[in-house]
């Protein structure tokens, strides 16, 4: 059991991501998605994306994916597939200005054995949710923009790094 609790290392790649929408936008003009390695025990669980109520994308840990949507405000969700606790966000989107939203596991393994109000201080640690999210379940959402020398390489596959906070 002591496995589940312990870090995943998965890099980030393309086919950790299931598309459900397909489409043919740039990467400057699309939203990057990311989930991070997170977890042991959610590592090949889906996590759903939805942008505007619509089922876009299956993300496994480590999955990336540029998406594409519309400027001005969206909504995007993540959860369990078909689960009814999700974490949301609505925002205004800025095509070209590198705008990523990261997909974390908010509940740390070992800490559910405590309880669940110390997995959600665990995971406010580890990452900085981003004002304005409504959260409850498994995955939580942050949110930023690529630093200029990123963006100038964003057709490379997934060139960003993420640092924990």
């Amino acid at each position: 059991a002591g496995c589940v609790t312990e870090q995943a290392k998965t890099g980030y790649s393309k086919s950790r991501v299931e598309t459900i929408v397909e489409s043919e936008a740039a990467p400057h003009d699309s939203l990057l998605v990311f989930r991070t390695s997170g977890f042991k025990l959610w590592e090949s669980q889906d996590a759903e994306f939805l942008v505007n109520r619509d089922s876009v994308a299956l993300f496994k840990a480590g999955g990336a994916s540029y998406l594409p949507l519309q400027a001005g405000k969206n909504k995007i969700v993540v959860r369990e597939p078909e689960h009814f606790l999700k974490c949301e966000l609505e925002f205004v989107f800025e095509p070209g200005t590198g705008q990523f939203v990261e997909i974390y596991e908010r509940f740390d393994p070992s800490a559910l054995i405590v309880g669940f109000i110390f997995a959600d201080l665990s995971s406010r640690l580890l990452y900085d949710p981003h004002p304005g999210t409504n959260c409850a379940g498994v995955y939580g959402l942050s949110m930023g923009h690529l630093k200029q020398d990123q963006l100038v390489d964003v057709y490379r596959e997934f060139s960003f790094q993420v640092v924990q906070r």
